[in-house]
């Protein structure tokens, strides 16, 4: 024991002070990590199912439930209801969801940590990244409460950076599955197994194109297992295999222009660009903003990853593959997200962009940690990482408050 707290020592304190971090949250706003939340609609798809049932037993008005045919579904894909099924039968109606989450987002952070330490990062570098891409991001409001839009996020992102971890080492089945089991919380994850698809099939460069898609594909055979699932399950609920139920919520039933279309684009892009935040003293909270504002100062880490975008271009005369095929997909990215009618309503920041940061925390990892080159932080990038938690948890006690 004492021998593995030697070797882990700084990340496992990280871990208490994180742990100490959301007690004294928790306790400022009402909250408890041994309770669930009442938005958290994805143990009552798995006490249904328990039921032998797709669907709930009646309406939660306050929750986002899909109508179809007089019935009433959880509107989201399944993958954190699979999750939690076992907590659901072991706690029955008291299932402590709240540490759930947190368990997992500490597993992301323990994973971004190893990845950093792996290419050769002090002690320092590792830890500040790992907690800048972490608590410095919204994704520290969605921690708090364990609704199932947080949950899903969380959940996400967590097997994003599985799945960044996979593709470092090499293992492209891994990449595949992390990101398959990813779509079941949030779907966009797909666009990153097409970024990887075609990243593999590029760099395959040896061989005939007939042969690189057939030698890609064999990898993808676990992910098109849990593709056939979802797909089944979306028909056994909707008669659609790509159908999750959102498009059958009230809201988007009775909206002119539907859950996703071009009408939205132009406002949307113009919200997560040009909603304010702003500091003003006359203000109870000090702080008044947008729901959502600016994802770059909202997730300062998108200005880090252009920063280091930018060093890296002038250093080398260059963009690799990698880089330019991340850039890419975030930008589409970006568009899909303000393609849809919401930006995520009620937030501090801009938490749909959480969803691009396992793969922009890719893009800098390897900027300088290739052939072993630790990452050097400058004085702009702690500066900006340290802003970054402060202002995320602030925003985190503002929101709950």
């Amino acid at each position: 024991m004492k021998e593995i707290f030697k070797k882990n020592n700084v990340i496992i304190i990280t871990i208490i002070v994180l742990l100490i971090l959301v007690i004294i949250i928790d306790n400022t706003v009402g909250k408890s990590l041994l309770e669930s939340s009442t938005y958290n609609s994805y143990e009552l798809q798995a006490r249904a199912w328990l039921n032998g049932s797709t669907y709930l037993e009646h309406d939660y008005p306050y929750l986002e439930l899909a109508i179809y045919n007089g019935k009433y579904f959880v509107s989201f894909p399944p993958l954190p209801s699979v999750i939690l099924l076992p907590f659901v039968i072991i706690f029955k109606d008291n299932i402590p969801t709240n540490l759930i989450l947190f368990i997992v987002f500490i597993v992301e952070v323990v994973v971004i940590y190893k990845i950093l330490k792996r290419y050769k990062n002090n002690e320092f570098t590792s830890i500040l990244l790992a907690l800048a891409f972490t608590i410095g991001t919204n994704l520290m409001s969605l921690l708090i409460d364990s609704g199932v839009w947080f949950v899903a996020q969380i959940f996400n992102n967590c097997l994003c950076i599985l799945a960044v971890d996979a593709f470092l080492k090499d293992k492209k089945t891994m990449v595949y599955f992390y990101l398959a089991l990813a779509v079941g919380c949030r779907p966009f994850s797909a666009i990153y197994m097409i970024m990887f698809f075609v990243y593999y099939i590029i760099k395959d460069k040896d061989k005939s194109i007939i042969n690189r898609v057939l030698n890609n594909i064999k990898p993808l055979y676990p992910s098109i297992i849990i593709a056939i699932i979802y797909m089944t399950y979306n028909y056994i609920r909707f008669d659609n295999p790509i159908e999750f139920g959102h498009n059958y919520l009230p809201e988007f039933v009775r909206e002119e222009y539907g859950q996703f279309n071009l009408h939205y684009l132009l406002p949307n892009l113009k919200s997560l660009f040009f909603n304010k935040i702003r500091i003003d003293f006359n203000s109870k909270n000090i702080l008044v903003y947008d729901m959502p504002f600016c994802f770059l100062i909202a997730n300062l880490m998108f200005i880090l990853y252009i920063y280091h975008s930018i060093k890296n271009i002038i250093k080398t005369k260059k963009i690799d593959l990698l880089r330019l095929m991340i850039f890419i997909t975030t930008i589409i990215n970006i568009l899909f997200i303000c393609l849809h009618r919401t930006l995520g309503g009620w937030q501090f920041g801009s938490r749909y962009t959480c969803d691009l940061l396992p793969f922009i925390f890719l893009a800098i990892v390897t900027y300088k940690g290739k052939n072993n080159q630790a990452i050097k932080l400058d004085i702009f990038e702690i500066i900006c990482i340290i802003f970054s938690i402060i202002l995320n948890v602030y925003g985190t006690i503002l929101l709950y408050s």
